[in-house]
């Protein structure tokens, strides 16, 4: 199996920015998510599911300061690898590495490692990835 990088543009609003004129650091994580629910979306992985990913850990590098003009933010799978996901073992995390790029995609701005787990929406009970991909490929 294997996963295609994805990439989104959003345009950074008016109540995007601080006091500085620039986006918010938290505002670049909701641009984030926003990235990783295009890459969901571009592998045809329901939204709906019953089982679904949570974030687990952030590690954020603020780069450059994101001013009013659009952005693109690009999501990969760092792991687990393409190779690993055809093994039979349990994997119960996957990681993403995503860029939010400025100035027509000549800068990163925000660069950033999310580590997600898989939830049982209804059980409230950690998941496999295996599980997720069952789940969000079903169709209702």
């Amino acid at each position: 199996m294997r996963f295609e990088e994805s990439a989104v543009t959003l345009r950074v609003r008016p109540n995007d920015l601080d006091s500085l004129g620039h986006v918010n650091n938290a505002t670049a994580l909701e641009y984030l998510e926003a990235g990783r629910w295009a890459w969901l979306d571009q592998h045809a992985l329901r939204r709906t599911a019953r089982v679904l990913p949570v974030v687990a850990k952030i590690e954020v590098s603020y780069r450059r300061e994101i001013l009013p003009q659009e952005v693109v933010v690009h999501t990969r799978v760092e792991s687990p690898r393409s190779d690993e996901l055809e093994e039979e073992s349990v994997i119960y995390r996957a990681s993403f590495r995503q860029q939010i790029l400025i100035d027509g995609s000549a800068q990163v701005a925000v660069d950033a490692l999310v580590q997600v787990a898989f939830i049982d929406v209804a059980e409230r009970s950690l998941r496999s990835l295996q599980d997720f991909l069952a789940s969000a490929r079903n169709r209702p």
